[in-house]
């Protein structure tokens, strides 16, 4: 007899477990500056409230609506049109950071690149399964990947080279994914590297940035000084950790302590432990969903959960890697945990279609 699966309860309790820790840590981290900055201690996590709540009808909304929506090509193709107007709409708002990342509607502040990420997933889910036979043709290919270089050329514009760098990988596993011959892969390397740091040379930010993770004592107090107080608060954390709620670090020494470094904070107050159990929830978050893609009906969504699963996970290896000093400091967040409403709306979008794909699936139960 074949019935439905059902929701992965283990998926849904881990991004649960993430969402609470992230809110126990915007508490923490938040509540002075809150005050200094706003008058009020809760003005952060009040903002996170509010976006957690519509995060959650969307979340629902998506795992229980029984036709697989994600199949519908119009529907992928309106909300890449969608996140084209809103890729190019921050260009028309003030700069934050000498950056034109954010759209302003009412008070708050919404980010157009989280959503890009989920609908180029979408899409290239869509054309790579549709045209499987094609995808070592170099034409079809190109054509295929017209969108991809038009979004990359817009967010390289806002400048965001973080999610840039991320929108390349998750393209690029999608398509080893789809079955693209090695051989190509070697030939994207090849044009990649120099493509890279071509960037990198013509932006002094860039190369301030990999000089100061190279040698972060000699730009300990300008570029540098981001990396250095984050590893000072990963290793004043121990094994237990300081306690929450006692971080020094958060207190104006680290900048953005709630979003960016929200894992150093993690690792100050819950110690070696806490942040392990942090990347082991990211683990099983990525193992979970790679049991969802294998056991799912068909190439598209197969290759749809594997971005997707890969967008959340890369991305908090990006973001953890950054707290401890391997890679170079970039305002990527932490699924789930870092404070910002956009970045908390778009992961529970991606699980929320992921636990939709695990509602579809069928298993075959054999009668006694």
């Amino acid at each position: 007899m074949v019935k439905a699966s059902g929701i992965d309860r283990t998926l849904l309790t881990v991004a649960l477990l993430l969402i609470a820790i992230g809110f126990l840590m915007i508490f923490s981290t938040t509540t002075v500056i809150s005050r200094e900055k706003y008058g009020g201690s809760f003005h952060f996590l009040n903002k996170q409230l509010l976006f957690l709540a519509l995060g959650l009808l969307v979340f629902l909304f998506l795992v229980l609506y029984r036709t697989p929506f994600y199949l519908n090509p119009r529907l992928v193709m309106a909300m890449m049109a969608l996140a084209f107007t809103g890729l190019s709409l921050v260009f028309f708002f003030e700069k934050v950071n000498s950056t034109s990342r954010w759209i302003r509607i009412a008070g708050l502040s919404l980010q157009p690149s989280e959503f890009a990420k989920i609908a180029l997933v979408l899409y290239l889910a869509m054309m790579l399964s549709r045209r499987e036979a094609e995808i070592n043709n170099l034409k079809s290919l190109g054509l295929l990947l017209l969108p991809v270089a038009f979004m990359e050329g817009l967010i390289l514009k806002e400048p965001d080279f973080g999610n840039f760098v991320l929108i390349g990988v998750i393209t690029m596993v999608m398509l080893f994914i789809a079955g693209l011959r090695l051989k190509y892969f070697a030939v994207f390397f090849l044009l990649l590297v120099p493509l890279l740091a071509l960037l990198i040379q013509i932006s002094p930010m860039r190369q301030d940035r990999i000089r100061s993770f190279l040698n972060p004592e000699n730009y300990a107090a300008t570029h540098g000084f981001q990396a250095m107080q984050s590893t000072y608060a990963v290793g004043s954390g121990g094994l237990f950790g300081q306690g929450i709620g006692n971080s020094t670090q958060k207190l104006f020494y680290l900048p953005y302590a709630y979003s960016d470094f929200v894992f150093a904070i993690i690792a100050e107050e819950m110690g070696f432990i806490g942040a392990l159990a942090v990347i082991a929830l990211f683990v099983i978050y990525y193992l979970r969903g790679t049991v969802i893609a294998r056991q799912s009906d068909n190439p598209h969504t197969y290759l749809l959960v594997t971005g997707l699963v890969t967008l959340i996970v890369f991305q908090s290896m990006m973001n953890i890697s950054v707290a401890v000093g391997l890679f170079p400091t970039k305002g990527i967040p932490l699924p789930f945990i870092s404070s910002g409403g956009t970045s908390l709306l778009s992961s529970l979008i991606i699980t929320g279609i992921i636990l939709n794909v695990s509602r579809q699936r069928k298993v075959v139960f054999t009668n006694d």
